[in-house]
């Protein structure tokens, strides 16, 4: 069934600019329950005309309405309610719905930033195999019939401490918990260091999750300015006077999205703010290990403030769900109580096979591996779209581009899911001023499963960057 629900009268006296007005409208509909889950909604050009707006304000509407989870979009059958969506239960749903709801590319997928294929499957099973092969000769419990003490045992905790190390930076087993990933560290880490109603400043660009975990637990978020190198220190200093938050959440190395890597001396200008003010630091450093060359951690400069994340996900392989937590010293217990009590304790199976690739070095094989195939899409990419203005390193698996003057982040989005690749928006990594990325979409050129699919995804990409949005054909 196809209704119209848009009242332009209401629409035209809500403040602020007409598509968070027509989205908005949306959402107030959806919520009343006038609008059952499964209703269509109306093709953008036919609401265009309705309402008397672009196509493009009407497909920011839409999109914004899929990234609060309220709607989603399927190509060759138009949009529609799904219902009140992750921003009903205190979510803010910056574009995590997008991402969930985005139908499979047919073309490439560019969405999430993943690893690229490099080995991973013949390295990790024939680890397996042996790991199961030898416990058994052992007479070893199976790690599928037990379970972890909270931050893992000794003997994870171990190979963490050897992953983490590097440089200047050298880590003990005891100062390392083990996790199921990075987004768990960080939950920890916000749970350990901030109380309900407590601000967290971060990049005013910044990893979506981490926005809706704060929330979800009832802290709030605030965007701090970023540059060419990440966050710029004025402008911290001036948000903590200001704003009195309780914790920085950073991600200093490879930043995601724009892949900026912050520089030694700014990172010691953090630790030093945050020591004056009093201020916790949550730092995600998911990205560090496929640095080139890497710089130090704040962790290293202000080890009894900092709460230091990270993982196996982007720098071995996603499938490994396991992760470290260095925090503070004397908030260690503190970390691994929080730990036990959400039951988040580590599958005892992936806690021993990413020790194992540790110690025998695979893990730093396939990272190596990594960086390589990773320098090569990078350089595919600049040839595809080097005409155009981007942002990138080498050994990031994202870049950031900025888009011509006739296109929005949002509309080119939607016009690259219509030919079959799928596309982050700037808009969705924004804390707070969402129109600030509004010309800028993330490309994830690790995803693609071969460098074929990367290819045919970029060649999309730079059929459209030569297109004006006026021009696109809007799936039926």
């Amino acid at each position: 069934m196809t209704i119209s629900i848009f009242d332009r009268e209401d629409i035209a006296g809500r403040p602020g600019p007409r598509y968070r007005a027509i989205a908005d409208r949306l959402r107030d509909t959806i919520r009343s329950g006038a609008v059952p889950p499964g209703t269509r909604l109306p093709p953008l050009r036919d609401l265009a005309c309705e309402l008397g707006v672009t196509v493009g304000t009407v497909s920011r509407a839409y999109a914004l309405a899929a990234s609060r989870g309220e709607v989603a979009g399927e190509v060759g059958r138009g949009t529609y309610v799904l219902g009140q969506g992750l921003h009903a239960h205190g979510g803010t749903g910056v574009g995590s719905a997008a991402f969930l709801t985005m139908p499979e590319a047919t073309v490439a997928a560019m969405k999430a930033a993943l690893a690229p294929p490099a080995g991973q499957t013949e390295i990790v099973g024939a680890a397996m195999t042996a790991l199961l092969a030898e416990r058994q000769a052992l007479g070893v419990p199976s790690p599928f019939n037990t379970y972890l003490a909270p931050g893992g045992e000794e003997r994870h905790r171990r190979a963490a401490a050897q992953w983490l190390s590097y440089g200047d930076f050298v880590l003990q087993p005891g100062d390392v918990l083990v996790c199921s990933g990075t987004q768990q560290a960080i939950l920890t880490s916000i749970l350990a260091a901030t109380e309900p109603g407590d601000l967290i400043l971060t990049e005013e660009l910044t990893y979506h999750a981490m926005v809706q975990q704060a929330g979800l637990m009832g802290r709030r978020v605030a965007p701090v300015d970023i540059d060419a190198e990440g966050m710029v220190p004025d402008a911290l200093e001036r948000a903590i006077r200001e704003q009195h938050p309780a914790a920085l959440f950073i991600v200093p190395t490879l930043q995601n999205p724009t892949g900026a890597t912050m520089s030694e001396t700014r990172r010691r200008q953090i630790a030093e703010l945050a020591a004056r003010h009093d201020m916790s630091i949550i730092e995600d450093d998911i990205y560090g290990a496929l640095a080139g060359e890497r710089p130090l951690p704040i962790a290293q400069f202000a080890p009894e403030r900092t709460w230091y994340a990270t993982s196996l996900a982007k720098t071995v392989g996603c499938g490994l769900r396991i992760g470290f937590l260095k925090p503070p010293p004397r908030l260690l217990e503190r970390a691994r109580a929080i730990q036990n009590g959400f039951g988040q304790t580590v599958p005892p199976l992936m806690a021993e096979l990413g020790s194992r690739l540790i110690e025998t070095g695979d893990a730093a094989a396939l990272c190596a591996r990594i960086r390589t195939e990773m320098a090569s899409r990078h350089k595919m990419t600049a040839d595809a779209l080097g005409s155009y203005r981007l942002t990138a390193d080498s050994a990031a698996l994202y870049v950031w581009l900025e888009l011509p003057d006739t296109w929005r982040a949002h509309g080119f989005v939607e016009a690259a899911r219509a030919r079959g690749v799928a596309i982050a928006a700037g808009e969705d990594f924004m804390v707070g001023r969402t129109d600030r990325a509004a010309r800028h979409v993330r490309l994830a050129i690790g995803q693609p499963q071969t460098r074929e699919e990367l290819a045919r995804g970029l060649a999309v990409i730079a059929s459209l960057l030569s297109e004006s949005h006026i021009g696109i054909v809007e799936p039926a």
